[in-house]
């Protein structure tokens, strides 16, 4: 298996792992960083690799912008992005930053390691 390989079965056996122990609803009012995880896992393999967007991707975003109603709920989401792209090998930041407008959405900052989060309304 070539470097491609191993890094696709890396991430395969990520998100398998992730998948797992995210619960698959969800619940409450304030936004957790479980749920932004669960709703954005089918947005991992673009901003890796590229490609096309997968519309499961769409719908976790726009499900997402949905469940974050207050200043509070956007920039927890917001650090639970920042944090969970942090630990994603490969990731491509300006891939990452495509995905709203080719889902027909928009998202008031750019995703970087240094975005700050306390700035979101």
């Amino acid at each position: 298996m070539g470097r491609s390989g191993k890094a696709k079965m890396g991430l395969m056996m990520l998100l398998l792992t992730v998948s797992m122990l995210v619960p698959h609803h969800c619940v409450g009012a304030a936004i957790t960083c479980e749920q932004v995880t669960f709703l954005l896992i089918p947005c991992i393999n673009y901003g890796v690799f590229g490609g096309t967007v997968a519309p499961s991707c769409c719908t976790g975003i726009k499900n997402l912008d949905a469940a974050a109603k207050t200043t509070e709920d956007r920039r927890k989401k917001c650090n639970c992005i920042k944090e969970g792209a942090a630990k994603i090998p490969g990731l491509n930041y300006d891939r990452v930053n495509e995905i709203p407008a080719k889902c027909g959405t928009t998202c008031p900052y750019k995703v970087t390691p240094d975005v700050d989060c306390s700035k979101v309304n």
